[in-house]
């Protein structure tokens, strides 16, 4: 064996160890945030399934609602959170992240164990309201963990599929049958079932405080050369790390760049059917005959569906990614797994209320949207350079998202109940024009790329200039968005 042979096997030796050691630590790193972003998100997802299932334990009747004031109380949470969205994003940007979420959480859980002593319309509404303002961080954070911990492409793809799942409804479903079954206490079953998981709000909020890492600077679970490791594989991204000065010049750049209003025109379309279906698919089923305890049953199938669609559409843009490094998938792959939920609630809408069975397999259809949703959140996740850029946009969109949910409770007239054709034509609506918007998203990227590499040539894979010097995606030439 030569000299040049030999050297040649002890350096392809070392990437080898190295390659295993950053899988090692990347394994690391999901046991100890995986489970709190599920749990984000899981906890958040409880709490808007929870105000359907007290609808159908008499919280309509305790609370003495008239006319659409249900529809109003399902709005009424986006109000918080379209106030406290801009505020949020400085607060995320001064101070630690997870710090953030966990008094997040504490705080929404002792606000809904007061919610389940409300006795009137009005108490209800505030409530929701402050609900409302102490959810508006917890996406923009797991967003903010995600772009400071993994790499762009299949790495963040499979866990945002991972934790962002509609697995929420099994514990509302089951929480909420086993005390729709008591029936000789002095309260009704809704304000239990709210003040059961406001507790576990809270105590969650505790837990996150203190065990989940706000950073790979601060984290306590990895040793120093284990840190520099984590900060060096997200180097690709382009998109820095956490900067606590804010910097004016990236806040207006953000609002004069098109593609982020084509992007906020996608978010208003896609969580149309979150704010519509979350609050009423009870009442829905609950109008095709079946009982109480049985329709908190029989929502939890809708959870599934979610899951099954986000881990669908996640999968199959890892593959595609893992496979075709230079492709760009997700605007594609976000619309063809609408698909499913366009039809199913075609079929929803036109189906007579007859065909009960058929009517609850398209509702189940109907929530397939999720695994689209989060590929349009992967998109944002991936495209935004520059910390304050990142916060502000993240803002912009979940201010969307919030305007969007308050609007979708409106299409849900308590007249028509339980076909609410409105709400129904609503969400199909939403569906199309969700696809329109994401095709324009794909053309302006594309052009984009386009012109940055005939002006710049391809975009070298590291640039230690550019890597963490948070820089904007704007005017970061090295930066290439995916589409």
């Amino acid at each position: 064996m030569t000299s040049q042979e030999s050297i040649t096997k002890k350096d392809q030796s070392v990437v080898d160890i190295n390659e295993i050691n950053k899988r090692k630590i990347l394994w690391k790193c999901d046991m100890f945030l995986i489970p709190f972003l599920w749990l984000n998100v899981t906890f958040a997802a409880m709490d808007k399934v929870s105000n359907g299932t007290a609808s159908i334990y008499g919280m309509q009747t305790d609370l003495n609602l008239v006319g659409n004031q249900y529809s109003w109380i399902g709005s009424s949470f986006y109000f918080g959170y379209l106030f406290w969205c801009f505020p949020s994003s400085v607060i995320l940007q001064k101070l630690p992240v997870a710090k953030v979420a966990g008094c997040c959480f504490f705080v929404w859980g002792i606000i809904l164990i007061g919610s389940g002593f409300a006795k009137n319309f009005q108490t209800m509404v505030a409530c929701r309201v402050l609900l409302g303002i102490s959810e508006a961080p917890i996406v923009p954070i797991n967003l903010i963990i995600m772009s400071i911990w993994y790499k762009r492409g299949p790495e963040q793809s499979i866990r945002l599929g991972l934790f962002y799942t509609g697995l929420s409804t099994i514990f509302t479903g089951t929480i909420g049958y086993a005390v729709g079954g008591y029936t000789d206490v002095k309260y009704s079953p809704w304000r239990y079932f709210i003040w059961i998981i406001g507790s576990l709000s809270s105590v969650y909020g505790l837990l996150e405080f203190f065990l989940l890492p706000d950073s790979p600077v601060s984290c306590r679970y990895l040793n120093e050369r284990e840190k520099a490791i984590v900060i060096d594989r997200v180097r690709k991204n382009q998109t820095g790390v956490k900067n606590t000065k804010f910097k004016k010049e990236q806040f207006f750049q953000t609002f004069k760049d098109p593609k982020v209003w084509i992007m906020v025109a996608i978010q208003l379309f896609i969580s149309i059917p979150n704010g519509g279906l979350t609050n009423f698919s009870p009442l829905i089923v609950n109008g095709l005959g079946w009982s109480s305890r049985d329709s908190t049953l029989l929502t939890m199938p809708t959870g599934i569906m979610q899951t099954v669609s986000v881990y669908m559409a996640s999968g199959t843009l890892a593959l595609l990614e893992k496979f075709f490094k230079k492709k760009h998938f997700r605007g594609a792959v976000l619309c063809f797994y609408l698909l499913p939920a366009f039809v199913g609630t075609g079929c929803l809408y036109k189906l007579p209320l007859t065909w009960y069975r058929s009517r609850l397999v398209s509702l189940y259809f109907g929530f397939f949207y999720l695994g689209s949703y989060i590929i349009s959140l992967n998109l944002i996740a991936a495209n935004h350079a520059g910390f304050t850029r990142k916060v502000t946009a993240n803002a912009i969109y979940f201010l969307t998202y919030a305007v969007s949910n308050l609007i979708a409770p409106q299409f849900f007239k308590t007249s028509q109940s339980p076909t609410y054709t409105l709400g129904v034509a609503a969400i199909f609506g939403a569906y199309a024009l969700t696809i329109v918007s994401v095709l324009l998203y794909m053309v302006v990227c594309w052009r984009e790329n386009k012109r940055r590499d005939k002006l710049y040539g391809e975009a070298p894979e590291e640039n230690r200039e550019t890597d963490f010097s948070d820089m904007t995606d704007i005017d970061n030439i090295n930066f290439r968005y995916k589409w």
